[in-house]
C-alpha cells in the first residue's frame, strides 16, 4: 500500500524554524527575500494553530448551490523553552545599544518573518510547513520566582500569519508521504523559505 494511503498520525513536533524578511516586510511586486540565516530551534513544547475561517453559502432551487470558505489568517501560539536573544530582538524589531532596547507608545509595525516547523509521523516519515508572512502579536508576560524544586518553565509567544501581498499565500505544506515528493525530504524543504509555486523547480530540480 502506498504511504499516501496509510493511516499515519503525528507523533511529535520536532523543530521550529524562523527566517526574517530582508526588507522587514513584503510587497505586491515580488516574492519576498529572506535572510540566508535560518534559526532552527529544537526546544519546542507545542505549537497551537488556529484559523480564521469565513464561509459563504448560496441556496438555489431549494438546495445548497454553493458552500465555499476561505481562511484569511492563522494565529500561532508557540510554547517553548527559550529563544535566542538575537532572534527575540529581530522579532521585536529593535537594535539594542550597549545591551539596551527601548519601547515607546508610538504606533509600531513588527517585522515580517517566515515561521515553519517539522513534525514526525508514526512511520518515521516527516511533514514540514512554512508560514511565509508572520508577525509577532504583543502578549502578556509573567516572571516567577524559583523554588527549591528544579523546574524549567515554559514560555509562550503569539504570532499572526497573514497572506503574502504578492500571491495571497498563507501557508506552504510539505509531506514526505506524498507520491510526488520523490527525492525531496523535510530537511530539503526547510533549507529555504518556500513562498511560491514558481520556486519549486529551482529549489527541488527534477
Amino acid at each position: 500500500m502506498p504511504k499516501a494511503q496509510e493511516l499515519l498520525y503525528v507523533v511529535s513536533i520536532e523543530s521550529l524554524y524562523m527566517a526574517f524578511m530582508t526588507a522587514k516586510k513584503d510587497t505586491s511586486n515580488a516574492i519576498p527575500s529572506y535572510d540566508t540565516e535560518i534559526y532552527k530551534l529544537d526546544n519546542i513544547v507545542e505549537l497551537g494553530i488556529a484559523g480564521n475561517q469565513t464561509t459563504v453559502t448560496k441556496w438555489a432551487s431549494g438546495k445548497m448551490f454553493v458552500n465555499a470558505s476561505k481562511n484569511s489568517n492563522f494565529t500561532l501560539n508557540l510554547t517553548h523553552v527559550a529563544l535566542p536573544q538575537e532572534a527575540k530582538d529581530k522579532i521585536d524589531g529593535v537594535t539594542p545599544v550597549k545591551g539596551v532596547a527601548f519601547e515607546t507608545a508610538d504606533v509600531k509595525e513588527f517585522p515580517m518573518l517566515a515561521m515553519g516547523f517539522t513534525a514526525k509521523l508514526s512511520d518515521g516519515s516527516r511533514i514540514a510547513r512554512w508560514y511565509p508572512r508572520v508577525q509577532k502579536t504583543p502578549a502578556e508576560e509573567s516572571f516567577a520566582t524559583s523554588t527549591e524544586e528544579s523546574e524549567v518553565r515554559d514560555v509562550s509567544a503569539t504570532f499572526t500569519a497573514t497572506p503574502l501581498l504578492y500571491n495571497n499565500v498563507t501557508k506552504v505544506d510539505f509531506s514526505e508521504v506524498r507520491e510526488s515528493a520523490t527525492g525531496v525530504t523535510a530537511d530539503d524543504f526547510m533549507k529555504q523559505v518556500v513562498a511560491d509555486e514558481s520556486q519549486l523547480e529551482e529549489f527541488f530540480p527534477s
